[in-house]
């Protein structure tokens, strides 16, 4: 449990949010009680597949909780430049940074290449581009300071999850 909690206090400050311990509560609520989570948050979870208790996952708990927040924006892997630009548009961080993501829209690169060239310019800027491992053909993205990245790692290998920097 205080694994959990780390992580979830560590994304909290490396992404600057507001309501830190809402999304841990909701985390907890996801270890301890599944059945409550499920119900509160059903319209979501029912587009993952769950629709009982044993299925709620804390990982996907903490990944939607972060989406809630425009922390995090699921893509597909079929994706172009375009795509990855826009859907990196939505968070929260880019836009606070008022990052300027037109130096890709040339890019002619599709799926993980595209993520990957998006990952290689957020580094030139000082961040970093992670993937949620969610056991899916998607990848659930968010920015993060390039110095979080590793010690964020570390702390979701503790729980069993994986954060992947995509970069070249």
């Amino acid at each position: 449990m205080d694994a959990w909690q780390a992580l979830c206090m560590a994304l909290g400050q490396a992404l600057a949010l507001d309501d830190s311990d809402e999304l841990w509560g909701e985390l907890l609520q996801a270890i301890e009680q599944p059945a409550q989570y499920l119900d509160r948050f059903a319209d979501d979870l029912v587009n993952r597949g769950m629709e009982e208790p044993e299925q709620v996952s804390p990982w996907l708990a903490l990944v939607d909780g972060l989406q809630r927040r425009k922390q995090n924006f699921e893509l597909d892997w079929k994706l172009n430049m375009d795509d990855a630009i826009w859907a990196l548009q939505q968070l929260q961080t880019v836009q606070q940074r008022g990052l300027d993501l037109q130096a890709l829209a040339g890019s002619r690169a599709l799926n993980h290449e595209a993520l990957q060239e998006a990952g290689d310019y957020l580094r030139s800027q000082g961040l970093s581009l992670v993937s949620f491992d969610i056991d899916s053909d998607s990848y659930p993205l968010s920015v993060l300071e390039a110095s979080a990245v590793a010690p964020l790692q570390a702390l979701a290998a503790r729980v069993g999850g994986k954060l992947l920097a995509l970069h070249n």
